[in-house]
């Protein structure tokens, strides 16, 4: 069996049956929702995309969480030095 015809066919049935395969709409509700700009809209989620497939988000979730860490050490180093001088 020559397997030429088999692909020809394959080629010409997948060529007819790609106009029907579209994306379905509504399938996703990122696109109502607005990208968000600071941390307060990253952690409001029913109204903002919090996606990090996002460049956008991924960049403004890193910033937020590196200013989350900032004061934590900041306060835990300020924890760990003695009040009374050292003495």
């Amino acid at each position: 069996m020559n397997i030429r015809p088999v692909l020809i066919a394959a080629l010409a049935s997948a060529s007819l049956a790609s106009p029907f395969v579209m994306a379905h709409t509504g399938g996703h509700d990122d696109d109502a929702k607005a990208i968000p700009k600071t941390c307060e809209q990253l952690a409001d989620t029913k109204r903002y995309i919090s996606d990090v497939a996002y460049p956008e988000v991924k960049k403004l979730k890193e910033q937020c969480d590196a200013a989350k860490k900032k004061p934590n050490a900041a306060q835990s180093s300020a924890e760990r030095r003695p009040s009374n001088g050292g003495n």
